[in-house]
């Protein structure tokens, strides 16, 4: 009778088996996301958020870029407590954070269920990413103006949006598509050195198409007087000066960070797989690697 019952059990335990594997599975992969996301944002945001402050100062006349950078980068080294709770970099946070544990969430998910991940990548991603770096940037935009704090132009919102929208476009859904053609003739490049001359080069060349962008967005909140004649002298002053602190700011962003939450997902989702089975999971022994 007993082994009638144990039968009858593990029967109906097998038949779930499968269902109950994949939502393991899916769980342990968005758990990955989120960590390394988050992680990855922890690492990078310091960094960002200093440079942002010296662009956005440097371009309204507030102060040199220069300068700020020295200042903000000593600040960060000598009292990193006091930098981790200052407003710019929780701001820097938010947006690299929610942007990393959504694209990731989004690959997953697709990969989980077979599909491409390319469209819902860049709607979902830029979504999130553009509606963030909007509020970061009419913080900033206030905070190191030379004027007295008043609400973006709406035109200032748009011309960020697009700003953003590129960048995106650039680190998260062009790199896998560009890829295979760097491991083909001439090039011939191993996959992970393809993965990563994509991941670092193409969002900081995108900069320099979305620089006068981001100069005219920041000149219709600061000086909204401006005819376009002044504009247009606007950037050829501070064109050079824009483009090299939009790349270094892409460069630990977009470029290695953008590596580093690749690897921080692999990473952890292999220890995750492992503290399942360590926990006698019964269907930790089927999960295989993405």
């Amino acid at each position: 009778m007993s082994t009638g019952r144990e039968d009858q059990k593990f029967e109906r335990h097998r038949e779930s088996k499968p269902h109950k594997w994949k939502d393991s599975k899916l769980l342990i992969h968005l758990t990955s996301d989120v960590v390394a996301g988050l992680g990855t944002s922890l690492l990078v945001a310091p960094f960002v958020s200093v440079i942002d402050k010296a662009i956005t100062s440097n371009a309204s006349g507030r102060q040199n870029m220069t300068n700020t950078l020295l200042v903000g980068f000593s600040n960060m080294v000598k009292n990193p407590i006091n930098f981790l709770t200052r407003p710019s970099f929780l701001a820097v946070f938010a947006v690299f954070s929610g942007t990393y544990v959504t694209n990731n969430a989004v690959e997953s998910v697709c990969h989980h269920y077979h599909t491409s991940a390319v469209k819902p990548k860049f709607v979902l991603g830029s979504a999130v990413n553009v509606g963030l770096n909007l509020y970061k940037d009419m913080l900033f935009t206030k905070w190191y103006a030379t004027v007295r704090p008043k609400p973006l132009p709406r035109a200032s919102y748009l011309l960020f949006a697009l700003r953003d929208t590129l960048t995106v476009s650039t680190a998260f859904v062009l790199p896998p598509l560009v890829s295979p053609y760097l491991q083909e003739e001439p090039f011939r490049l191993s996959k992970s050195a393809a993965n990563f001359v994509t991941q670092l080069t193409l969002p900081c060349l995108v900069q320099i198409v979305s620089v006068p962008v981001h100069l005219v967005s920041l000149d219709l909140y600061n000086n909204p007087e401006h005819t376009t004649k002044d504009r247009i002298k606007l950037i050829r002053a501070g064109y050079w000066s824009t483009a090299f602190g939009r790349v270094l700011r892409t460069i630990p962003g977009f470029g290695v960070g953008g590596v580093v939450n690749k690897w921080a997902k692999h990473e952890v989702n292999i220890y995750l797989k492992e503290k399942a089975k360590e926990f006698n999971n019964p269907f930790s022994s089927n999960m295989s690697t993405i």
